[in-house]
């Protein structure tokens, strides 16, 4: 997508000199950082990888000529924003995106039973989704709000309407960060603060290396991630919630509003059954 340099200039004089992407160095949070460089705005990248973010320093500079920070913090630790303030306390930051994930290795996170997950995991899952993405819209909100302009995005996902059996605690968490947004759409607008919810369906990031069955994953045909962020930029401002992609949404129509709360439910666990455990023993109980 080419931009006029007007729009550059009226993006960054809404949303300010810089933008903070919370889990920045992969995936959709990497294409966030070139989609936001793209429009001018200097970038603050969060994520866990020292290397990853300097090879994302020196790419940002060298391709958009953009003043870029990586911060290394694991967004899963408790009070991890209080450390991050001070890295950006001196920075006028306009725009946030809330896109980080536990991990990319499908190795240690997987559809699994709520009980089979160590506690442990399940205390870091909501300290990412919930506890952390609560202080970044606190903190950032409350700036915005002062400063009367600013810009939140939080990558939600298409298990936030209902119970994800065998992802229990990742749906439940993602219920929590949609209800939040939209609830932050209505009380930031009056103070010139956009903020919008995503709940991402089947896009092309590193969440479907986790995916067993790759030749229905190429039926499927997830959705870009860029042409995704997209869609949400010209939803900003306008309403609480976007679903990139038109089959994304059709789906999440027919799962959140036609089935019924127990064909939902049902609906997940066959997803998960038949396309991440496949051949998990284990499981067969539940496939009778």
């Amino acid at each position: 997508m080419n931009m006029s340099l007007q729009a550059v200039i009226d993006f960054k004089q809404k949303y300010g000199d810089w933008a903070v992407i919370a889990g920045g160095d992969l995936g959709l949070g990497e294409c966030w950082c070139n989609e936001l460089a793209k429009r001018g705005l200097n970038i603050i990248s969060i994520d866990r990888n020292k290397e990853a973010l300097a090879a994302q320093e020196k790419h940002l500079i060298s391709k958009f000529g953009v003043k870029v920070k990586t911060i290394t913090a694991d967004l899963s630790e408790e009070n991890i924003l209080e450390s991050i303030k001070e890295e950006i306390a001196d920075l006028n930051v306009g725009f946030m995106v809330f896109s980080a994930a536990m991990t990319t290795d499908p190795a240690i996170i997987r559809p699994h039973l709520f009980h089979e997950g160590a506690l442990e995991y399940h205390h870091k899952l909501i300290n990412l989704n919930v506890k952390t993405v609560n202080d970044f819209c606190f903190y950032f909100g409350e700036q915005f709000k002062a400063k009367g302009q600013g810009g939140m995005v939080i990558i939600s996902s298409g298990a936030d309407g209902q119970g994800c059996p065998f992802n229990a605690s990742y749906a439940a968490s993602k219920g929590y960060q949609t209800l939040l947004s939209e609830a932050l759409w209505y009380e930031l607008k009056p103070f010139n603060v956009d903020v919008i919810t995503a709940p991402l369906g089947m896009t092309n990031t590193t969440a479907m290396d986790k995916f067993q069955d790759k030749e229905s994953l190429a039926r499927l045909k997830p959705m870009d991630p860029t042409d995704a962020i997209l869609e949400i930029l010209q939803e900003l401002g306008k309403r609480p919630q976007i679903i990139p992609g038109r089959k994304n949404r059709m789906g999440q129509f027919v799962l959140k509003r036609l089935m019924g709360r127990e064909g939902a439910i049902k609906a997940m666990a066959s997803f998960f059954l038949d396309k991440f455990l496949i051949g998990e023993k284990q499981y067969d109980i539940f496939r009778k």
